[in-house]
């Protein structure tokens, strides 16, 4: 009598040629990626990959369900949300206006506003409308005073820190204009690491640390929409993401939300990562990519599913694309000209609820899409902004009806289109704006894809 095979010899010998073939090359692949480092370029083209095939399923299956379910994280915005408010020098005229507008949505989290120029005490005394103080530092400086610049001094950008430094203290204002306003963007660079250092040392035990720009602005109740539904406890780094697969990040002006346990990760587990971070930053191009290459050093990577939520825009030009109808809108962008912050603080200041793209015409008193069924063409107007990659332009085309045919013929990709009768051209898009004056173009929304898409979305119980 023979002895019964193993079950799991049995099943290997079944297998064909091609599949222990196949088999092998899997576990190969599998120990690799494992063994190699956080950041190496094989487990971010793999990260890539993989977000490349969550976003085209969320791109082509949109879900909100989950938005409305309990949310099992509820946060207390004041107190769980630790903010860090970027500035320099060319641009802390915007920085009270900022203060204004959290004040108005009532966010008065903990906060601190970072520079990069040394604080000027008299001029710089930053309140919320509560009356919460909210502290100031030049984070460069404070950074160099801590050693962590050391080595770095002769490089170009550090000298002209002290340069602007320098003639901050000697009160000549005319040079220190002409400073600030060339480099600024040069030592912006240096202060995302530091700053968050800084919030992590000062303000520890936040759930979420909040970074922005002193232009951009956040919808409170969206933001805590989606934090109500993330755990703290996990490392987590979200926004708006930019950059090829070798260094994925978000994008700084729509905003950066950490979780605490990934600020803690990084700076009390790795300090020699963080030192390296910070030699690295006099010579980093941007320092919002700086931060999450510092971070995937430690295995904390961008979580791309929230990417939608995240604007870089400013609302006239916000671009409501069509997989974004029923998702949350957390942010702004490029409010740092005229009164443009204080605009729309005064629109979205009383707003006790979520926003959600979708919302962002009737807020806005702009045509209502449903209105384009009776009268689908607008002259001297424009729903389809700015063109890029995603945008599709036909030349040679002659009148009104062939574009709207054009955009016809792209009924679940074509949202808005504008035809501009001068150069013969049909601009559509998968996306609409709330109209932009453009004298001599016609332009409209394509109704019934923009009814069908807000049927699907759920709404708040």
């Amino acid at each position: 009598m023979g002895f019964p095979e193993r079950n799991g010899i049995r099943s290997c010998s079944r297998l064909t040629r091609f599949q222990k073939i196949a088999l092998a090359v899997f576990a190969v692949l599998f120990v690799s990626y494992h063994i190699t480092p956080y950041d190496s370029r094989a487990r971010a083209f793999f990260r890539f990959q993989q977000n490349n095939v969550e976003d085209y399923i969320q791109n082509n299956y949109p879900s909100d369900s989950w938005l409305f379910r309990k949310q099992w994280y509820p946060i207390d915005p004041d107190q769980d949300i630790g903010i860090i408010l970027k500035t320099g020098y060319g641009t802390k005229n915007r920085v009270n206006a900022a203060l204004q507008a959290l004040s108005g949505e009532s966010f008065f989290s903990d906060t601190i506003v970072v520079q990069d120029f040394p604080v000027m005490v008299k001029e710089q005394n930053y309140n919320f409308t509560n009356g919460k103080e909210i502290p100031v530092i030049d984070i460069i400086g404070w950074n160099l005073e801590r050693g962590n610049l050391n080595g770095t001094k002769h490089l170009e950008r550090m000298g002209k820190y002290n340069h602007l430094a320098e003639a901050i203290e000697a009160e000549e204002w005319v040079l220190s204009d002409g400073i600030g306003k060339d480099m600024g963007w040069e030592l912006d660079s240096m202060k995302f690491l530091p700053s968050l250092e800084y919030v992590w040392q000062n303000m520890p035990r936040k759930k979420w640390y909040l970074l922005l720009d002193d232009d951009t602005y956040i919808i409170k109740p969206s933001l805590s929409l989606l934090l109500g539904h993330l755990n703290p406890s996990k490392p987590t780094f979200i926004g708006n993401p930019v950059g090829d697969y070798k260094g994925r990040f978000p994008h700084g002006g729509s905003s950066v939300v950490i979780s605490g346990s990934a600020v803690s990760k990084l700076f009390d587990g790795h300090p020699d990562v963080v030192a390296e971070g910070h030699r690295e930053s006099p010579t980093a191009i941007w320092g919002d990519k700086l931060l999450s290459t510092t971070f995937m050093k430690v295995g904390v990577y961008l979580d791309e599913t929230y990417r939608r939520m995240f604007n870089g825009e400013n609302p006239w030009m916000t671009r409501m694309w069509v997989d974004r109808f029923c998702l949350p809108l957390v942010s702004f962008h490029g409010l740092g000209e005229k009164d443009f912050m204080e605009q729309v603080g005064n629109t979205f200041s009383h707003q006790e609820k979520p926003v959600f793209w979708r919302q962002l015409g009737d807020i806005y008193g702009a045509a209502n899409f449903s209105s384009f069924h009776k009268d689908p063409i607008r002259a001297n107007m424009d729903f389809v902004g700015r063109l890029d990659e995603f945008s599709t332009t036909y030349k040679d085309v002659d009148n009104v009806p062939e574009c709207i045919r054009i955009c016809g013929q792209h009924a679940k990709s074509c949202l808005a289109w504008t035809f501009d009768p001068a150069l013969h051209l049909c601009h559509i898009a998968p996306w609409a704006i709330i109209g932009d004056p453009a004298e001599g173009r016609f332009s409209g929304i394509n109704a019934p894809l923009a009814g069908w898409i807000t049927n699907k979305c759920h709404s708040p119980s």
